[in-house]
């Protein structure tokens, strides 16, 4: 699909092109905000307040402590307990609050609960300082009820079209800011190398450049209206750093990332998000070379808050100060695991169930254990975010104001990101899209399951409440009975997730059915229950797809899975293959309309899907990772490529051309491409760009992205699609771990699909 165009570039870059990239920070969206009268606002605010009222800025609570029952108590209403509403917000005046009172509130019920809260804290309190709520709407304002649930991060990252996640920040903000919910602990900029990982779901994917695109994007539509107005909320960015590298693949597990590394692939996402307003950062649960990053001084005050300039809230994760005891035995109580996550620059802590963390925060300062410095740091800057969101005026906003929650506008957007996302893995002998005449068995775990498709925190923490589930929305079944009219469809559930339960009556239905289609899919979960110990889906539904493919019949696969699961032995007996992720509460429809050529997919990998579970590498892996058995190098064993994805039409390269011969330091260098749809009906293709340097001191990665432009063409258009390159791009990090580049050779590949890439040359000289 590609035309191979040779290519020959001299770059002349001037002497002393080494860089520390990390430490250069430029302006935020949010420094118009940053003004002496601010700073006075908070100084003065700062040198009123005793140090109990500046532990208790420190306190992030969960709600549920401030209600009656114990913390898990269910509820249907949000009742506070007077007694512990009275010792929290007034006597301790808490700084923050996090959670759900153990059920979705509706936006009235939210104001309600966050109204009676600032309204105490802003007239009870000395100071009158509002608290900072804090929630995990990470797919939609998902715990609003009657919100629109978005597709997971991982299908976001899927479409490759930043406008898509520019718009699903701003529709979360707008209808999580309908509930009085200013900061939003999302978006996630983990970098996902180990496809165990369970939350491999709410990240964007293993790649660090369509991490960070996706990620700017998704913190421009949250925030660019100003975190002053109405309609926007607080990102807060997380896990700090390499969550998503843990060597086991299970939740909250260790990670060894050496420095250069570190710089070469974790740091960029949360660089470049706090370069473009990031105001939270979230520090991750796990170690990071045996040293828990909540007590990581180097990771938080020497990186994030000195070389990236960061001066946001730094936060903990959920009741991670008690980790520290009882999981990485790095602090022999509470007290000390509060000393030395303080210290090691932690301004805000997630402490769900009490406020004893108050009480030891003071004592431990008052010993001399603490620098009051620090405490003022720390306090400064959770000030500042408030006054930042405007709260010391406007502490909660009215729904009324909000007409738009749930709109038509939203759901279409919602619908539109699901589409995009779905990706076309195979098509034999083009047998998608279906028509719409024929008999249909439609079978499988994932077939009739709103809570499959909507996965994790969807109203709930686990998703898996059926009783939340909103009856307007269609499942994968239904919307196809909708598509072909309900008497020209069988269905027959086939096995849960792990069991049969009557595949022999699927296998009877399919002998009289023209088409099969079979949904899998994973139980919905995410942290700790996520976590699984093989990566092969599991044998029943693997099962399923065997004795149905003794019929002889076509077989679609619908693949809904927050990660990719093992497929190579059922891969030869399906003729379709279609990935639809976690696709949220339009992804029933979604999928039906890509199965009967409604939508014509566009989706992409944006992770590598493996063929086996032994042998899982990123795309951008080193040359002596791949030596096979023979002693070749031919052991990238990978059931799919990074960036695959296939369309009901073609596409066509030709004609490279850059804008010059050569490349000083401080120019660009323009590529243009010409792209065709060589195809009879309309598509969206994603052109990639990659550099591979050939040779350099610490061993080259197989290549990187580092452009991509997601376009729409007509049958028989042609379009001409430009990126512009520039120094930095070839850069990687050095010996020194610093940012470098290194005379020698390079290659340029571009095209549509990774596995189809062309290779050109571009050749460096540093003079």
């Amino acid at each position: 699909m590609t035309k191979i165009i040779q290519l020959f570039v001299v770059a002349l870059l001037a002497l002393g092109c080494s860089s520390n990239q990390q430490s250069k920070v430029q302006t935020t969206p949010c420094s118009s905000l940053e003004t002496p009268e601010t700073e006075a606002k908070i100084e003065a605010l700062l040198a009123q307040m005793t140090l109990k009222e500046k532990a208790g800025q420190m306190l992030n609570i969960g709600l549920p402590a401030l209600l009656t029952g114990n913390y898990w108590t269910y509820r249907d209403s949000a009742v506070f307990d007077t007694a512990r509403f009275h010792k929290l917000i007034v006597d301790f005046a808490v700084g923050s609050i996090h959670n759900t009172p153990s059920f979705p509130a509706t936006k009235e019920e939210w104001y309600r609960i966050i109204k009676t809260i600032q309204d105490s804290a802003m007239t009870k309190t000395r100071l009158k300082i509002p608290v900072l709520y804090g929630i995990d709407n990470i797919h939609g304002a998902n715990y609003v009820n009657g919100s629109v649930m978005f597709p997971h991060q991982i299908a976001i990252a899927a479409t490759w079209n930043s406008q898509l996640a520019e718009k699903v920040g701003e529709i979360t903000s707008y209808e999580s800011r309908a509930a009085s919910l200013v900061w939003n602990f999302n978006p996630n900029a983990d970098v996902a190398m180990n496809p165990l990982w369970g939350r491999i779901a709410e990240s964007f994917g293993e790649d660090p450049y369509l991490i960070s695109e996706m990620t700017n994007a998704y913190i421009k539509g949250s925030q660019q209206k100003g975190l002053q107005d109405a309609a926007s909320t607080a990102v807060c960015i997380k896990h700090f750093v390499g969550y998503g590298a843990g060597r086991n693949g299970k939740d909250r597990a260790n990670a060894l990332i050496p420095e250069n590394s570190l710089r070469q692939y974790f740091l960029p996402p949360f660089e470049n998000a706090i370069q473009n307003g990031a105001m939270g950062v979230m520090i991750s649960s796990n170690a990071v070379n045996g040293i828990p990053c909540h007590i990581n001084k180097y990771y938080i005050t020497d990186i994030l808050k000195g070389e990236m300039g960061f001066k946001g809230v730094v936060i903990s994760d959920f009741s991670d100060i008690d980790f520290l005891v009882g999981a990485h035995l790095s602090a022999k109580d509470k007290r000390e695991a509060t000393k030395m996550t303080i210290n090691a620059g932690l301004d805000l802590i997630m402490n769900p169930f009490d406020a004893d963390i108050v009480e030891l925060i003071v004592d431990l300062v008052e010993n001399g254990e603490i620098p009051i410095s620090r405490i003022d740091d720390a306090v400064s800057r959770v000030l500042r975010l408030k006054f930042y969101l405007n709260l010391f005026k406007v502490p909660y906003t009215d729904p009324k104001n909000y007409t738009e929650f749930a709109s038509q506008s939203h759901v279409d957007a919602n619908y539109k990101t699901a589409s995009e996302a779905i990706t076309l893995l195979k098509n034999k002998n083009n047998i998608l899209p279906l028509s719409s005449a024929p008999k249909v068995l439609i079978t499988g775990y994932s077939a009739n399951s709103m809570n499959i498709l909507n996965g994790a925190w969807s109203r709930s923490f686990l998703g898996r409440d059926t009783i939340y589930n909103d009856p307007n929305k269609l499942t994968i079944l239904e919307a196809i009975k909708k598509q072909m009219g309900a008497n020209n469809v069988e269905f027959v559930e086939g096995t849960n997730y792990l069991e049969d339960i009557n595949t022999d009556k699927a296998v009877a239905k399919a002998k009289k059915a023209d088409y099969i289609i079979v949904c899998v899919g994973e139980i919905p979960a995410t942290e700790k229950p996520s976590d699984i110990n093989e990566l092969e889906l599991p044998k029943a539904q693997q099962d399923l797809i065997k004795k149905l493919s003794n019929t002889k019949k076509p077989i679609v696969l619908v693949m809904v899975q927050g990660r990719p699961r093992i497929i190579k032995e059922i891969e030869p007996l399906v003729d379709a293959i279609v990935l639809a992720y976690l696709p949220g509460d339009e992804g029933g429809r979604a999928v039906s309309d890509v199965l009967f050529g409604n939508i014509n997919p566009s989706g992409k990998l944006p992770y590598t899907y493996p063929k086996y579970s032994g042998n899982y590498l990123t795309y951008y892996h080193k040359k002596a990772d791949i030596r096979d058995a023979n002693w070749g190098y031919d052991g990238f064993y990978t059931q799919f490529e990074f960036g695959f994805g296939l369309s009901y039409t073609n596409f066509e390269y030709s004609n490279l051309r850059l804008s010059a011969d050569t490349l000083s330091n401080s120019e660009e260098l323009k590529i243009s491409i010409d792209v065709k749809n060589s195809g009879d009906r309309e598509g969206k293709e994603i052109v990639q760009v990659y550099l591979k340097d050939k040779v350099a001191t610490v061993s080259p990665d197989s290549k990187k992205l580092v452009r991509f432009s997601k376009i729409d063409l007509l049958p028989g258009e042609l379009k001409t699609v430009d990126f512009i390159l520039n120094s930095k791009d070839l850069q990687s990090i050095g010996m020194d771990n610093q940012w470098i580049i290194e005379e020698g050779e390079f290659e340029v590949q571009v095209g549509g699909n990774s596995e189809e890439l062309k290779k050109e040359f571009l050749y460096l000289f540093i003079k």
